[in-house]
């Protein structure tokens, strides 16, 4: 089983805005052309679209484009996490990629909402079967959490409890 990372797009590091205001990324793969134009093994993971520490991802799911090779399915979630959290499934479970259909949240196996302390990927598990066809979107509805306002507004007089 093999890792390709074929996220280009978004960043580890960084926000779009020093709002917390939700935002959508996405990245359109095309799965034929990953290791080498051969495309995906069974169980290859494509790192999809980077997430950035103190992250809330709101939602996740997968749109095909072009189907898949037969009997191919996919997974939507975060696998190997450094963050020390693994749930491949957590957005989409076992979605069919074989039709050109979107993938709704699998909400029976899906955590509500995942936040990611580290900085991290949002991964497509390629199962079922390799596939040497097919392109798919991958989406994510990204919420920073750093404390932005929190942390610069932090003083020691503002913690002072001394009675003047």
């Amino acid at each position: 089983m093999a890792t390709y990372n074929v996220t280009g797009v978004g960043g580890t590091t960084g926000h779009p805005s020093n709002g917390r205001t939700p935002y959508l990324v996405e990245n359109t793969i095309d799965v034929s052309a990953v290791n080498g134009d051969s495309g995906a093994a069974q169980n290859d993971v494509l790192k999809c679209i980077d997430v950035p520490a103190e992250t809330l991802i709101m939602a996740a799911g997968v749109e095909v484009l072009t189907a898949c090779s037969s009997s191919v399915v996919i997974d939507i979630g975060v696998t190997g996490s450094t963050a020390g959290f693994s749930d491949p499934d957590a957005f989409v479970d076992a979605y069919d990629a074989t039709g050109a259909a979107y993938a709704p949240r699998d909400v029976a196996d899906a955590a509500p909402m995942l936040t990611i302390k580290t900085a991290d990927t949002i991964d497509a598990l390629m199962a079922g079967a390799a596939s040497s066809a097919g392109k798919i979107r991958v989406w994510a509805v990204l919420c920073d959490l750093s404390g932005i306002d929190e942390s610069d507004n932090n003083t020691s007089t503002q913690h002072d409890t001394d009675v003047s």
